[in-house]
């Protein structure tokens, strides 16, 4: 046959005479249904589209189906380790279900979020997933979705009226504390947090209550923005209090980074003098020096539950809570190169 010279000429009938099928098979091999079709005559099929440019119309397609096969997106910083990772797992999970991810970056700005979230919205996506900057630990502020499946990630408790997801950061927070003390004799343990994640944030209550188990005095703490520059103002912070802190828990990875910026910086021995341990547990953590012994989230199964929410939307909200590992390295002075989990 002529293979027409433009793409956007090319029928569901020339790919069907191409591959020597009938266009009903066409369709369910670009739908994924609803029929099954024979390996080799799907790979056949797909030949003849490659071959021929073919391009499904997918509007045309949400249209008769009225679903898009498309989910959005909402972050609130995509250089964060953190929701790059989970951002990452979330498209993987998607992928597996025949559906793509439009993700979208609010930069923490709340009324870019609300504009995101309406374009997308607009894009008539099958459903929404959420890390917001501003409302997703408000128990009493719904947020208006339209009838769209939303579900929020990243909260540190139940969000009235949605399904919502979080770590256990409570208890990650004892863990992390409990290994300083307990395992590196640590007695002066200060925490470096952001704000957003709940007022007051877990892994503070969690940090605090491990103190006071322990009979030891609250430590120094600094509030600083959830990235290494913030991490870094925030040690160098730490640094001017006299007796400096023998140990720091930072709440997250990113801030870990410029952490272990500044103490290098100010000639102090990570792991011998100052004990560093994290919270989230991304990939950047054992290729930071020293490695990060870091709290990790399980993003992979956190992204997993968010995607049955979004296809089971009619069960009733509820908050998801996960559980957390931690990954025990040489940045709290263990020795290097031995990475062990510790249960919560």
């Amino acid at each position: 046959m002529i293979i027409p010279s433009s793409p956007r000429s090319v029928t569901r009938s020339d790919v069907a005479r191409y591959a020597g099928v009938s266009t009903a098979v066409v369709s369910y091999v670009v739908n994924g249904g609803p029929r099954s079709v024979a390996p080799e005559t799907a790979a056949r099929v797909r030949d003849a589209m490659r071959v021929l440019r073919y391009q499904p119309n997918l509007n045309a397609r949400a249209l008769k189906s009225g679903r898009s096969q498309t989910l959005g997106l909402v972050m609130p910083d995509s250089m964060n380790p953190f929701f790059t990772e989970l951002s990452l797992a979330i498209e993987s999970s998607a992928a597996e279900r025949g559906q793509r991810m439009l993700v979208a970056d609010s930069h923490g700005d709340t009324e870019l979020e609300q504009q995101l979230v309406a374009e997308l919205l607009g894009r008539r996506v099958d459903g929404l997933l959420l890390v917001s900057s501003s409302r997703r630990n408000s128990p009493s502020a719904p947020f208006p979705a339209h009838g769209t499946p939303l579900v929020l990630l990243d909260c540190s408790g139940p969000v009235a009226g949605h399904h919502s997801i979080g770590p256990d950061a409570f208890a990650g927070a004892i863990t992390a504390v409990e290994h300083l003390i307990d395992e590196h004799a640590r007695r002066r343990v200060a925490f470096i947090i952001g704000e957003g994640f709940g007022t007051p944030d877990p892994r503070q209550l969690g940090w605090e209550r491990c103190l006071q188990d322990a009979g030891l005095p609250r430590g120094p703490i600094a509030v600083a923005d959830w990235t290494a520059a913030g991490g870094y103002r925030a040690a160098k912070d730490l640094l001017t209090h006299s007796p400096a802190p023998d140990s720091i828990f930072v709440g997250s990875d990113a801030q870990s980074v410029g952490v272990l910026h500044a103490l290098h910086e100010a000639s102090i021995d990570v792991g011998r003098d100052c004990s560093v341990v994290s919270f989230d547990g991304t990939q950047y953590s054992g290729w930071t020096w020293p490695p990060l012994t870091s709290v990790r989230q399980p993003l992979e199964s956190m992204a997993e539950r968010a995607l049955e929410l979004v296809h089971a939307p009619s069960t009733a909200p509820a908050h998801h809570t996960f559980d957390v590992n931690l990954i025990v390295r040489a940045s709290c002075g263990c020795h290097p190169g031995v990475e062990r989990k510790v249960q919560k």
